[in-house]
């Protein structure tokens, strides 16, 4: 099929030409180009951010199995310290006994020397810690006092006092009966 034109050949090569398209200017594209750029940081950033804490979940459970490998080891230790800290204690008890091995006979020695002649001790008592209650018989409160006055002269007896001083008898003679209360240091 033939085409034939029958415009004037000024108006033809109006129509000729093809329609330019229009680019636009190169500040239209830097907000774009921008926020691509901080969508691109942003997203960086989370990928590292997200690589670094599986990274950091990864050492975790790398740890606690660690960790868990210890603990029959950390078990044992904790036994062994329990143990050494019983033997201690008794260790100490042992001590404490080896050094107040003698003090009660030593006690004893020293009351059997202070008393007097006619003073009979019927009961020696340890009440608490280091103090005593001592009970006995003579025949005068005069005894007694001297008996206590010679207690407190001796190495090993402390704080001496009277605690009961009361006329008695026995079989047919008239006694006098005391109760002291005093301390002792080894």
């Amino acid at each position: 099929m033939i085409r034939i034109n029958l415009m004037p050949r000024e108006e033809r090569a109006r129509h000729r030409t093809m329609p330019t398209v229009k680019l636009p200017a190169l500040g239209a594209f830097v907000p774009v180009l921008i926020g691509g750029v901080v969508v691109a940081g942003i997203a960086a950033v989370h990928t590292m951010q997200t690589r670094q804490v599986a990274a950091l979940e990864h050492e975790i459970a790398a740890l606690t199995q660690e960790s868990e490998s210890y603990k029959p080891q950390l078990e044992r230790i904790r036994q062994i310290t329990q143990k050494r800290q019983e033997v201690a204690n008794r260790l100490d008890i042992i001590a404490k006994l080896d050094q107040e091995r003698y003090f009660r006979v030593k006690l004893m020695d020293e009351l059997s020397r202070c008393a007097p002649e006619n003073l009979w001790l019927t009961k020696v008592d340890e009440q608490g810690d280091h103090q005593f209650q001592i009970q006995g018989v003579t025949f005068s409160n005069m005894i007694v006092a001297r008996f206590m006055e010679q207690i407190e002269g001796a190495p090993h007896w402390n704080n001496v006092e009277l605690g009961v001083a009361q006329q008695g008898k026995i079989e047919k003679y008239e006694v006098v009966q005391f109760t002291l209360m005093s301390g002792a240091q080894p």
